[in-house]
């Protein structure tokens, strides 16, 4: 039996839970790994799912902003290491 061609590229995958659906924006690789693993699934199994789907994507967003900020600062000490501070006003007079 031949698998049917799938769409490539990303797509977005709908997961029901309890009356509400999380919407899940992945790669056709991993849209078809869930769309397999959530066929016969049972409302313990779906709760189980969502909650590390939930912690992963918590996780992917702090270690994002973590990146971000983690860059911010590297540009901050690069451009104080070019622009040298100085203090404004006269200089001190040397005795």
């Amino acid at each position: 039996m031949k698998k049917e061609m799938r769409k490539r590229g990303y797509r977005t995958i709908k997961v029901e839970q309890r009356g509400s659906e999380l919407k899940i924006y992945a790669s056709s690789r991993v849209a078809d790994a869930l769309e397999e693993v959530t066929e016969d699934m049972s409302l313990y199994h779906g709760v189980r799912l969502s909650q590390v789907i939930g912690a992963a994507y918590k996780q992917g967003m702090k270690d994002g902003a973590a990146n971000a900020f983690k860059e911010l600062r590297k540009g901050m000490k690069e451009a104080e290491r070019l622009v040298p501070h100085k203090r404004p006003g006269r200089p001190k007079r040397k005795s």
